[in-house]
């Protein structure tokens, strides 16, 4: 009986995330660098492995869980690419770059946002000003997972038109940290 409990319970936590705090209060992004505002200790080599393999360390850092960044006032927007590849015009979810760094008080000259496989885009201000950035969490309304484009997608509203294939370059996807310089 106790097995089947607890095999019950591990299932209703995968489908139902939401209903799993462990899930729900996990961090998805973590911003670091020229911040004013922490909530969490400095860098730990042992419990930010994954950082660490990056190379990614820092005194003081701002994490987000999935909640926290849901809490953010959110856009939706329009997003299409011109490459061979984009299935059709996207309707993308999240909140504006801009309050992301604002939540952190990010006070640097440039972010570099870096996805899980390592690669990392540097926005200097001009860059940030040009558009308004979200970090998409859902696409069509179902939520960015990691595998695919998740856990954070970073983007701008098309308006449906179909953007030039070197500008879709710079819509990082997999974004799961933020350095502020």
């Amino acid at each position: 009986m106790r097995g089947l409990l607890r095999s019950t319970s591990v299932a209703i936590a995968l489908l139902f995330p939401a209903a799993s705090p462990c899930l729900a209060e996990s961090t998805v992004l973590t911003v670091s660098g020229a911040i004013g505002k922490t909530n969490r200790e400095a860098f730990d080599p042992f419990f930010d492995g994954f950082l660490k393999f990056h190379d990614k360390t820092f005194d003081k850092a701002y994490t987000f869980d999935w909640d926290a960044l849901a809490a953010l006032p959110q856009q939706t927007i329009k997003v299409n690419a011109d490459t061979e590849d984009w299935p059709r015009t996207l309707a993308m979810e999240g909140p504006l770059l801009r309050d992301v760094l604002a939540t952190a008080e990010a006070s640097g000259k440039t972010a570099t946002l870096y996805a899980l496989d390592g690669f990392g885009f540097e926005m200097g201000a001009d860059k940030m000003a040009s558009h308004d950035w979200i970090l998409a969490m859902k696409v069509d309304g179902k939520p960015l997972g990691i595998g695919g484009f998740g856990p954070l997608w970073l983007v701008y509203d098309t308006g449906g038109r179909k953007a030039p294939e070197e500008e879709e370059r710079s819509w990082v996807w997999s974004v799961f940290h933020i350095e502020v310089e």
